[in-house]
């Protein structure tokens, strides 16, 4: 009798917390704010790196 029950209730448990997490997805993002062409800011600050110096005199 429990197992029944389980397989009546399994799939509508399953389906309504499926349901929940699609309804409370976060929304997609829909413009970036770039122009055509525009380099992201997070790429364009890179630090630079060390210029590595060959020999003792310069």
């Amino acid at each position: 009798m429990a197992e029944l029950l389980l397989i009546l209730l399994a799939p509508a448990a399953g389906g309504a917390l499926l349901h929940r997490l699609w309804i409370n997805r976060p929304a997609p993002r829909r413009h970036s704010g770039l122009a055509v062409g525009e380099i992201p800011q997070r790429l364009r600050r890179r630090p630079q790196m060390a210029v590595r110096r060959l020999g003792g005199t310069a």
